[in-house]
């Protein structure tokens, strides 16, 4: 778990975070060939699905990470023809490689506004805490779960998911990290409260 990352990799870190966040709670405009995300390395349609489309993106900040957008045309869009309704970022990933040392949870949970004490499950109940603990056969990966804060500007929830590796306590070797090293970062936006408006 060893981590060699510059102040300017953490501060991209930042930035890309900050702007996935408001595209997805906030509206921001998307447009996936021109983002801070990095340059277009694939975009792959599901089959059988309309519209739905999954970008990977490469950042030459962070050229072995993973970075992946899901956009979808707009479910609050009733046009029949969904190739002609907008498309929508839906769901972002980001998966450090190398894993990012010294950004602690608790400066992501400021940066990104984030609700503490609970979070939203798929079922659209409120869940307390945020800590989901380890994950088993991997000790290290620690997982934490998040509502986005309902801010002036805010569109539509956001959960927030968090993948930390936390510190081998049984390796004692001097250049092991002694910190949490943030792995993974997923954002998705929720439309659990829509779709019940409109059954109702």
């Amino acid at each position: 778990m060893r981590s060699t990352v510059t102040d300017a990799q953490r501060d991209m870190a930042l930035r890309i975070l900050t702007t996935a966040i408001a595209i997805l709670r906030d509206d921001q405009p998307f447009d996936p060939a021109h983002t801070i995300f990095g340059r277009i390395r694939a975009a792959r349609t599901e089959r059988g699905v309309i519209g739905v489309t999954e970008y990977s993106f490469e950042n030459p900040a962070f050229p072995r990470t993973e970075i992946t957008v899901v956009v979808i045309p707009d479910p609050l869009d009733p046009s029949a023809d969904r190739t002609k309704v907008k498309q929508i970022m839906l769901d972002f990933t980001i998966r450090f490689n190398p894993l990012l040392a010294d950004i602690s949870r608790s400066t992501l949970e400021d940066l990104l506004h984030l609700d503490i004490g609970y979070w939203i499950d798929g079922n659209g109940e409120r869940r307390p805490g945020n800590d989901m603990g380890t994950a088993p056969p991997q000790l290290l990966l620690h997982s934490y779960r998040y509502r986005a804060s309902n801010l002036s500007t805010s569109r539509f929830p956001v959960d927030v998911e968090f993948a930390f590796g936390d510190p081998d306590p049984k390796n004692p070797a001097p250049d092991e990290p002694k910190t949490p090293l943030l792995m993974d970062v997923l954002l998705s936006r929720d439309y659990s409260a829509f779709k019940r408006q409109r059954r109702e």
